[in-house]
């Protein structure tokens, strides 16, 4: 099938070169989104946070994309979380052309849009620290781009060959092509590319993250820190169905602290990923927590 020429206009590209100018030297803190919440115009919750960790604003389009970057910027390793990241309209247009692909665009005027990636996050590589890797994210939730069963749970095609993986019902062809684009464009650059859903950040581990952000800030020596993470573990393998609030007295009693320091201690520890929690559950002082030991 034949599509219609798409068109990138001087206003578009005047927009797109602004934008590559204000994030010329490109920092964690310098940086600002292609799309903002207040430039976007469309029914949908929005957030326009600040964020501790990066010292400046983020703009996320939706309650999934928000709980998406906090997950990505609580990571081990990561650097740097480049939220609306605007690919150059030239080269997605030429990779839209080549594979017979629809480039976003209004469909009236057949004037292109720039395309933007969700997430473009840097991080160490954790073989060689001394390495950064850059990973583009597409986030979508799971229910628009598979089709998912009345629990939320995506379907699978059944395969007959053997030593082959089932793979997930695919829904909106539209949204699987811009992937399509997207992975193109990032591969051309030897950039990871990956689609994430809400399912890959769920709202109990969110909720978990947020609970403990007091403690972003805060630094504990590694021995201190080791201590807790025995005592806290060794607690909750004796009494697992206790509260939060059980095993955090239990260390303060074990390692003579305040009770804000365990509480801090706590937060710190889930944080930076040396508690094996699992995210199954909201965090409550007063309900139990669930460990992988």
């Amino acid at each position: 099938m034949k599509l219609r020429e798409v068109i990138a206009t001087p206003k578009e590209m005047e927009k797109l070169n602004r934008w590559k100018r204000d994030i010329q030297n490109l920092t964690a803190g310098s940086y600002r989104p292609y799309l903002t919440v207040r430039a976007v115009n469309q029914i949908g919750r929005r957030h326009w946070i600040y964020c501790n960790v990066q010292r400046r604003q983020a703009h996320l389009l939706s309650d999934g994309e928000k709980r998406m970057y906090k997950k990505l910027i609580y990571t081990p390793g990561t650097l740097r979380v480049f939220e609306q990241y605007a690919l150059n309209l030239d080269e997605s247009l030429d990779i839209a052309v080549a594979a017979n692909l629809i480039h976003p665009r209004n469909w009236e005027t057949c004037e292109a849009y720039v395309m933007t990636t969700d997430f473009l996050v840097q991080s160490r590589d954790p073989v060689s620290p001394s390495r950064v890797i850059t990973t583009a994210y597409s986030f979508k939730y799971a229910s628009q781009i598979f089709v998912v069963d009345e629990e939320g749970n995506i379907l699978e095609t059944d395969t007959d060959e053997p030593n082959s993986q089932p793979k997930p019902v695919r829904k909106n062809a539209r949204s699987w092509q811009k992937f399509e684009i997207e992975k193109r464009y990032w591969e051309s650059r030897n950039v990871n590319y990956r689609i994430v859903t809400d399912l890959d950040a769920t709202k109990e581990e969110v909720w978990n993250i947020e609970f403990c952000e007091p403690a972003a800030s805060l630094n504990f020596p590694a021995d201190v820190v080791q201590s807790f993470v025995v005592s806290f573990c060794r607690s909750w393998q004796k009494h697992f169905i206790k509260s939060l609030d059980f095993h955090l007295r239990s260390v303060q009693r074990d390692l003579q602290c305040t009770e804000k320091e365990s509480i801090q201690l706590f937060q710190y520890s889930v944080l930076k990923h040396f508690l094996p929690i699992m995210h199954t559950s909201c965090f409550q002082f007063h309900r139990p927590v669930e460990l992988s030991l």
